[in-house]
């Protein structure tokens, strides 16, 4: 792990400059999750990387340490920010040396991505770690698609019950016939009452005749027997996009 981490999560507190100024940190990805970015991005060995979402960096330093790793190309990783977070994302980046490595885009990801897609960009790795609202998470996950190679991999963090326009976004990419749950991180495990109230509803719903007709949009499957009960979910594209054009399955 680099030395900037190291201090980050021993002390709490980010340095945001040479002065050595330190602040609290908030808002970051876990050292556990931010460990199995760094797995995933073993296993698939991109070339070019995304990320929706920056704040103070500490994700991004994870990913940026493996394409130092695996001598990939400057400015191979993209980050996505449109929000000022003050300096200390930058001044740690520069200060581990890996600046170089990192292409900024300071705008939405509704400009960003699309622009990407119409310039014919192609990556293998994205994290979306932003806003949990759903449309906003599923027009990003629409463009990350389509610049995303076959094998790649998206991974989503906040995918458990507190986030439910996050949860719908994974739901709907679970009935995609051109990617798979590759695997997930942080098992949701709810309350025993919730448990046991979730297994009597679902023996209950899965009795009931003639479900299928009467809703036919309705996914009656749990996130867990889904493979999605999890906070945060890592999906990799199989095949590319070959659905007719009335292609429907209820998520």
């Amino acid at each position: 792990m680099l030395k900037t981490l190291e201090e980050v999560f021993e002390l709490g507190t980010i340095e945001t400059g040479s002065n050595g100024e330190r602040i609290k940190l908030h808002s970051n990805t876990s050292i556990e999750q931010c460990l199995f970015l760094q797995g995933l991005y073993d296993e698939i060995k991109p070339k070019r990387s995304l990320e929706v979402g920056f704040a103070y960096g500490i994700s991004t330093l994870f990913i940026l340490e493996k394409c130092r790793q695996y001598n990939n190309d400057s400015k191979c990783h993209i980050v996505i920010e449109p929000f000022d977070w003050g300096n200390a994302a930058i001044h740690n980046i520069s200060k581990e040396g890996l600046q170089n490595y990192i292409d900024i885009r300071k705008d939405r990801s509704d400009v960003v991505l699309p622009s990407m897609y119409l310039n014919n960009e192609r990556i293998q790795f994205a994290y979306i770690d932003t806003t949990k609202v759903f449309d906003t998470v599923l027009q990003d996950f629409y463009f990350i698609d389509k610049i995303m190679d076959t094998g790649g991999v998206i991974i989503f963090d906040d995918c458990g019950g507190a986030w439910p326009g996050v949860q719908k976004v994974v739901r709907l990419i679970s009935t995609l016939p051109h990617y798979k749950v590759l695997s997930g991180h942080e098992k949701i495990k709810p309350t025993f009452k919730k448990a046991l109230a979730e297994k009597i509803i679902s023996s209950v719903i899965k009795l009931v005749p003639f479900k299928k007709r009467f809703y036919p949009s309705y996914n009656f499957k749990t996130d867990g027997e889904l493979g999605l009960n999890y906070s945060c979910v890592a999906f990799q594209k199989v095949s590319s996009d070959a659905r007719q054009w009335d292609w429907d399955k209820p998520f």
